[in-house]
Formats: structure tokens, sequence, C-alpha cells
């Protein structure tokens, strides 16, 4: 790369993850500094480092006013120069904390967040029924707001009921090949276990949808310069951008305006790479549920509209596949911890490109894609990393 966009004059430097569980016995606020730690050690930096932070403050105590993130001042004990509230996690955080180290606003950036001793109990996670207008009255949740889109699209295009969930199978199956995932050694998983599992929200089953669990994931981003001088191999964000359409789970969302969601920021972030899609190594997507996967592929003009899984199907989304798929499990088997879930994403990229991902590992993996949200969501969000 030239150097010349902010950006390419910053690099991640450090990620960690914590266990991923149904349950930790330990609390929100707990379980994200142990990953924040785990981040700056990875890095080879200290919490002394740190003087920018994106995450939000999940109690006890601090603020009301959510997410928090100068919360976090008090547990390192000095201030911070930067702050990050708007949306502090995956994609989008990590965006704002590069565009701030290169703005000199701070030098050292900590991006993390994750949930503990929360789940549990209720059918459902508290977070998949906000309580927003025309859509708590009628008790939904998030995985009816993404089926109403996937309906549509099944209508109109009618796709291999089969190859689909052969999508989902082939993500479970990386997870049942991760120790570090929720749901290691369970499978291995074909089409016909995904249809046949339980209906969850037409046209989803249970196996089509993402766990619920607890954990946390942080990163730590400065500048390249900085990071030339650290233990770990730096990654370089090469391109980004993210599109809002409309507030999540406020309006349904309507098939037409939600599809092609994501096109316009995959186009500027891979034009600030000077790449494309058929460049990426590796694909850590955000798999909410299985149509959402072929969506993004549809999305990014790797196939056309409708073809998404006779496409992913004939390609391979394995770890030998012309197209590796989230490498680690996903959303869908390794882990999805609330807050914390997007920037899992990051932190398998991040290996991925460094050679570290354990047996999920794609050979010489150069570029990889890393997403976030999606149509249900009306929002969406997309980074290229490579070797820094």
């Amino acid at each position: 790369m030239s150097g010349s966009h902010p950006l390419h004059r910053v690099a991640i430097v450090g990620v960690a993850a914590t266990e991923m569980a149904r349950r930790l016995d330990a609390t929100s606020a707990e379980t994200s500094l142990r990953a924040a730690l785990g981040a700056l050690d990875d890095a080879g930096l200290a919490v002394a480092d740190v003087d920018g932070v994106a995450a939000r403050w999940p109690g006890p105590g601090g603020t009301v006013f959510q997410p928090g993130s100068a919360d976090w001042a008090e547990v390192f004990g000095h201030p911070l120069r930067w702050v990050c509230d708007t949306y502090p996690q995956g994609v989008p955080a990590a965006l704002d904390a590069a565009a701030a180290v290169a703005a000199g606003l701070c030098e050292v950036a900590l991006v993390f967040g994750g949930q503990a001793g929360v789940m549990g109990g209720a059918a459902v996670a508290d977070y998949t029924r906000p309580d927003n207008e025309f859509l708590a009255c009628w008790g939904s949740l998030t995985a009816a707001q993404f089926a109403l889109v996937a309906q549509v699209y099944r209508h109109r295009f009618a796709p291999d009921v089969e190859r689909v969930a052969a999508i989902a199978a082939a993500i479970r199956n990386a997870g049942s090949a991760n120790p570090a995932a929720v749901m290691a050694g369970r499978g291995p998983y074909t089409a016909a276990d995904v249809l046949e599992s339980p209906p969850v929200a037409e046209p989803f089953r249970l196996l089509d949808l993402c766990l619920a669990t607890e954990g946390a994931a942080a990163m730590v981003i400065t500048t390249a310069e900085r990071a030339r001088d650290l233990r770990r191999q730096p990654v370089a964000i090469l391109g980004g951008g993210a599109q809002w359409h409309r507030q999540q789970y406020v309006n349904p969302p309507r098939y037409d305006e939600v599809w092609g969601l994501g096109a316009d920021a995959a186009r500027r972030a891979f034009a600030l790479a000077e790449l494309g899609p058929e460049d990426v190594d590796v694909f850590e997507l955000y798999d909410i549920n299985t149509y959402e996967v072929v969506r993004q592929f549809e999305m990014l003009g790797l196939c056309a509209e409708g073809e998404g899984a006779d496409c992913l199907w004939e390609a391979g989304i394995g770890r030998s596949g012309r197209h590796p798929v989230n490498t680690d499990g996903g959303l869908l088997s390794y882990s999805h911890i609330g807050w914390g879930g997007p920037t899992l994403k990051i932190v398998e990229a991040v290996r991925q490109i460094r050679g570290t991902a354990g047996p999920g590992q794609v050979a010489d993996a150069e570029i990889a894609l890393v997403t976030g949200a999606g149509a249900g969501a009306q929002y969406y969000n997309v980074m290229v990393l490579g070797r820094g």
C-alpha cells in the first residue's frame, strides 16, 4: 500500500478472546477486562500505554448512560485522551479507533467487550427483544426480523434448501473442529441435520441461527510506526466502510431496501485497499443466520442475486474451499457474545493473517474480509485486513 490514506498509517497489533461458554462464572466487567489485558499482552503493551478506549461499560456502578466507555478510565487508573461511545464494537469501533490514532487523538486504542453471568433462564437472550416501538408490542425478536427478508428471497428465487442448509453445516463443522468453540466436538453436521432441527422463524430452523453465549474479545490499534517495535506481526487495515439504512429493530426490514445493503460500503473498502472481493483469502462474515451468509456473497458481487447458495456449494466454504468462511465456527458454532460478538470476527481474521488460527488456519492467508450486522438489522459494516 502507498500509505497515503490515514487508515494505512495504523495497524492492529494485539487481539484476544477469553474462554467461550454458554454461561461463565464471572461478571461481564471481569470477563471484558480479561480480554482487554490479553490483547495488550499479545501486543507486548501495558495498561499504562492505553490512552483510547471503545468499550461498553457493563456495570456494576458507573454510568446509566450506555455505552459508557469513559468508566474504564477509573479501572485503568489514568485519564484517557479518546473514547468512543458511538458503536464501541467490531468494525465500526476499529475504524473509529484507527481514525483517532491516525489523527493523533490517541496513540494506543483498546477495543473490547463481551458478557458473562447474564445468560440462562430465559428462552431467548434479552438483547434479541429490544423494547422498541412496533417491535416489543408484538413480541418480535431478531430472528423474526431477518426471517422477513429471507422469506421474500426464498419466494422469489426458490434456492435449493439443501444447499442453503449445507452452509450452516459447513460453518458448524468448523466450530466442531475448534477446541475453543462453544460447540467444539459437536457434529459433524449435515444439511439434513440442519433441515431436521426445530423450526424457529420460517425459514430458519434452530441450526440456521447463531448462538447466544458468554465470553469477551479485544483488539489493540496503534500507529504503524510503533507497531514495528511490538511483539506481534502487525495486521494492516487496508480499507473499511459502513452503511446505516435505518435504526435497527424499530421498523421492519423490506427486502428490496436491504438485500443489497453494504454494497456501497464494500466498494469503498475494496477501492481503498486496491483489491476486489475475488482477492479475499478468508471471509469472516457476520453469520447471524444462514441466509445472511448467502446475501453477503451476492451483495459483494461474487455471484448474482438468487445464485448465492449454488455459488457457495460449487466453490466450497470450508478451510480448503475456494471461499473459506468463518473458519473458527462463526457465530453459529464458535460463540456470539453480545456486544463483543462483532469483535470476534476481527480476532479470527488477525489470527488467520498471522498464521496462528489453529485447526481452522487457511494456507497462505494474506487478505481477510470482516463484516458486521446485516439485512435484518438494516445496517452493515465491512473491513479489509492484510499483512502489515
